[in-house]
């Protein structure tokens, strides 16, 4: 009798432990915001420019290696973690600017799973080795004012024909050209994410929905329906409809920049 107990007392300690397990597995983090990439494969790195950002509603993430852009898309399930390959801008750079690169973007591939502990992302790969660790970045004067402010924006341009759809968020841009396309993002610098927060302010949001359009071809399919939307995190403005390529003079600076950023993308 006396080992029945004990054999029962050994199974409910191994059920507990496992539920914690579990549900430590279940609670896992989700991945969003921005990160500083601090080590790759052991290795200290300083610089604060190197960067991911992760948009977790679009499961999009963008960032900065050394010297070039980098963008994709990525999964997450508990503590499984994986990224699609990632695009990338080609600029020349110098030797150690390129093997920190090659080194990041090898972690990347390589990285399966992830843990979360005060502000420190961690990512391993099958053999539950470490090949990068990521972390909150400090925030200073200069990264409060060039941070995108709490709004997104949205813009649309939709004909029979064709099909735009640009998002501002997250301090990136993110976009399709096609319906059933995967949305591509364009991660954006100090100066681009202070100019446009600067236009959005310059905005009185309460006169949106009362702007005029200019002209009114798309009522009668001469021009494609364009809108331009922007949520805070408490209301959304919406433009009533107007040209694609003729927006209100109200909000044409903005319009025209988000345009400007994927026309040759």
């Amino acid at each position: 009798m006396k080992y029945i107990s004990l054999f029962f007392t050994c199974l409910f300690i191994c059920s507990c432990g496992n539920a914690k397990e579990a549900s430590a597995m279940t609670t896992q983090t989700e991945l969003a915001g921005n990160y500083n990439i601090t080590s790759v494969y052991g290795n200290q790195l300083d610089s604060k420019d190197l960067l991911i950002r992760f948009s977790l509603e679009k499961k999009m993430i963008s960032g900065f290696y050394g010297c070039n852009q980098f963008s994709g898309s990525y999964e997450n399930k508990g503590a499984a973690l994986n990224f699609s390959p990632l695009a990338s801008t080609r600029k020349m750079c110098r030797p150690e600017a390129n093997k920190t690169e090659q080194d990041i973007l090898k972690a990347l591939n390589e990285t399966i799973s992830f843990t979360e502990n005060n502000q420190i992302i961690t990512f391993y790969d099958l053999d539950n080795k470490v090949v990068m660790t990521l972390a909150k970045p400090e925030p200073s004067n200069s990264q409060v004012v060039d941070k995108q402010k709490d709004y997104k924006v949205e813009y649309t341009a939709i004909s029979r024909g064709s099909y735009m759809l640009i998002n501002y968020e997250n301090s990136s841009i993110y976009f399709q050209k096609e319906r059933n396309s995967k949305p591509q993002v364009k991660a954006l610098s100090k100066s681009q994410i202070a100019s446009l927060n600067a236009k959005i302010e310059a905005l009185n949001l309460n006169e949106l929905e009362s702007l005029e359009p200019p002209s009114k071809a798309h009522q009668y399919d001469g021009a494609a329906i364009a809108g331009l939307k922007i949520s805070t995190s408490s209301s959304n403005y919406q433009t009533p409809s107007f040209d694609a390529g003729n927006p209100p003079k109200t909000i044409e600076a903005l319009v025209s920049e988000l345009i400007g950023y994927i026309e040759k993308l």
